[in-house]
């Protein structure tokens, strides 16, 4: 991959275009000024606008489409500057079916770069007109994988958004683009889990999955595929007779054998998404598990991909719950150090519910739960956990409304009211059992014989 990207640059430094490395400011203006631009342009301005016919310039936005895949994986900080150059050719030379791809990831950059969650979700949106505009329908699976995969999510429900990823696969490799059919069942994967898809039917999404990428030799997809199934399997308490670390050791010569290995891999060889999957993977699970030291080495461990903001959504979600927890355990430095953690966390999802209350509003009621019982505002406290409880419920997030009975338990537990708390780890285990989390329904037994 790294050798693709660097030859894709080298040919479009012999066409003119040259990317340096990006610093923050100079991302900065670049989206800032990329957005002036196109600040009025509509789907009408587009249709009226020449095509584009210098013969360089196509093959210079050519090569830029194709050099945005290799960046996803090795630079990621490049591409708001590719997808900006794009943008500004498009406008100079005229447009082609590979402008599209420049307004889908400028789109993302909008959310990465400035926080503006309503251009993102505009640019992105119109960057899918683009094969209709130009009679191309070879080019909608390629753009609706990444309009679904990255940004959707703001305004979508994430349940559809699953729905949609496992038929782009299929489209995808019906029109031969192989790593984005690979990259759209890793993301159906991934996105299965955070709707509360059940977790059997997501194993066997995963085992598919795998065959796919083993078929098609897609190393780089199935590194961080293979750490996301391992969630999977450790939350259903199965046991595999088959290490999926394995089934592309011989390339690594056996190096890879096991979590450890392959976030060792990741480190040493650059591979920064890889990396950043498996320490939310790690995360995500702790929280669950009620690991919380593990959890709080988890988030400060993370490293933000620039063009992975469903990762960064949910990081900042559990990094908020990991840090109350934290903050109600400690006193003086350590809670000062830990309630603003948290605090900035509700303060993001505060915002981020404005845009999408049915996929963020159970989130930001749950932290607004915690935040109030670290204050000690039991009564506060008290309503934004049954809120949260019921807006899980009411939008099919099945493992949130679980994860928000456990800690309402925890709530009723402080105040001495075990027959409340024993209805919470119920209702807890009901949630989890019907998720298909069995290991923590068999936790759940435990805890719950204890109470009582």
């Amino acid at each position: 991959v790294k050798e693709a990207m660097e030859k894709s640059l080298s040919i479009l430094a012999e066409l003119g275009e040259t990317f340096i490395e990006a610093t923050p400011d100079l991302i900065y203006r670049k989206v800032v000024s990329t957005k002036a631009l196109i600040k009025n342009l509509t789907k009408q301005d587009i249709l009226k606008a020449p095509r584009l016919a210098d013969e360089r310039m196509i093959w210079t936005l050519r090569f830029m489409n194709g050099c945005l895949a290799y960046l996803f994986c090795t630079n990621a900080t490049l591409m708001p500057l590719v997808a900006c150059r794009m943008i500004e050719i498009s406008l100079e030379y005229g447009y082609s079916p590979d402008s599209a791809m420049g307004f889908g990831v400028f789109g993302c950059s909008q959310y990465n770069v400035l926080q503006d969650i309503e251009e993102a979700y505009k640019w992105a949106k119109m960057s899918l007109l683009f094969p209709e505009i130009f009679n191309a329908p070879a080019w909608l699976p390629k753009l609706t994988f990444f309009f679904h995969g990255f940004t959707s999510i703001w305004k979508e429900p994430i349940q559809a958004s699953c729905d949609v990823l496992l038929k782009t696969h299929q489209d995808l490799l019906m029109v031969g683009d192989v790593e984005c059919a690979v990259r759209a069942t890793f993301t159906h994967c991934r996105q299965s889990l955070f709707a509360g898809n059940n977790l059997a039917t997501i194993d066997k999404d995963c085992i598919s999955a795998t065959s796919k990428m083993k078929e098609l030799t897609q190393i780089h997809s199935y590194l961080a595929h293979a750490s996301h199934h391992l969630i999977i399997i450790k939350l259903i308490g199965k046991s595999s007779k088959n290490n999926q670390f394995e089934a592309f050791s011989g390339i690594f010569s056996k190096m890879i054998r096991n979590e450890d290995d392959l976030l060792q891999h990741a480190l040493t060889t650059g591979k920064t998404g890889v990396a950043q999957a498996i320490q939310f993977n790690r995360l995500f699970l702790a929280v669950y598990f009620k690991r919380y030291d593990e959890a709080a080495q988890m988030a400060k461990l993370y490293k933000s991909h620039t063009l992975v903001p469903l990762i960064d959504v949910y990081h900042t979600f559990y990094q908020g719950l990991t840090a109350f927890h934290h903050a109600r355990q400690s006193v003086n430095d350590e809670f000062n150090e830990w309630f603003p953690i948290g605090e900035r966390s509700l303060s993001t999802f505060r915002e981020y519910q404005t845009h999408s209350s049915w996929n963020f509003g159970n989130k930001y009621a749950l932290l607004l739960a915690e935040w109030h019982f670290c204050k000690e505002e039991m009564k506060q406290a008290e309503e934004k956990y049954n809120l949260a409880i019921k807006l899980a419920q009411q939008h099919r997030f099945i493992h949130e409304e679980g994860l928000a009975n456990d800690l309402f338990s925890v709530f009723h537990i402080f105040n001495k009211s075990d027959e409340k708390a024993n209805n919470c780890l119920q209702m807890t285990r009901a949630c989890y059992e019907k998720w298909g989390a069995f290991a923590l329904v068999e936790i759940l037994d435990s805890r719950i014989m204890q109470l009582q």
